[in-house]
């Protein structure tokens, strides 16, 4: 449920608090890019380099998640609200070595059952597997799995649904993504296609 941010609520956790717009983002349920939309509209001046700051993320945090937790660079960006190119730079940066290549477990048969039979995406199955599409991808190549074409599984969202969950649930394109399993931009192409925009935007 995302709250309301009026002037005097932004001033006072952006301006009196400090906060960072990706911090208020949070808090609020509102994206990073809708809230310093709206710190413009209502005049309250933006810090310098807010969208170029460094995000800086503690060793021992992606130790405990990366390495103890197994969780993918995906899986992390979401939790810390980045992007996973960050995750993964935080890691060289730290000599946190990469999982990478190697998914441990990883049968012909399964990769069968998940990607040929039940149709699953390697974004999806990377999820299940905790790395990203990538690996998945190498190694059915290396098992002589065919990959399908990008697009060749149609991706259905019913247009009510999509009006549901973008204007009256208040989600964004990357939480809707996550619903129906496709990117961003595909949603981002719907909402544009039906012409559908959020209020104060």
């Amino acid at each position: 449920m995302r709250q309301e941010l009026n002037k005097e609520t932004l001033t006072k956790l952006y301006l009196q608090e400090k906060r960072a717009i990706r911090d208020i983002a949070g808090m609020s349920g509102w994206s990073p890019s809708a809230v310093r939309y709206k710190c413009i509209k209502y005049g309250i001046k933006l810090r310098r380099n807010t969208w170029n700051k460094k995000i800086n993320i503690k060793k021992s945090v992606l130790q405990k998640l990366y390495v103890k937790e197994k969780r993918s660079s995906t899986e992390i960006a979401d939790i810390l609200s980045c992007n996973r190119a960050t995750v993964l730079q935080r890691c060289r940066e730290h000599k946190i070595p990469r999982r990478g290549q190697r998914i441990k477990g990883t049968t012909k048969r399964l990769l069968q059952k998940l990607y040929v039979r039940e149709r699953k995406s390697t974004r999806e199955i990377g999820r299940l597997l905790g790395c990203s599409a990538g690996p998945v991808q190498q190694r059915c190549k290396e098992f002589g799995i065919p990959l399908r074409n990008r697009g060749s599984v149609r991706i259905e969202i019913d247009n009510g649904m999509l009006r549901r969950l973008y204007l009256k649930e208040g989600k964004n394109k990357e939480e809707i993504a996550r619903i129906y399993n496709c990117s961003a931009g595909f949603v981002y192409k719907r909402i544009r296609q039906l012409g559908l925009k959020k209020e104060g935007r």
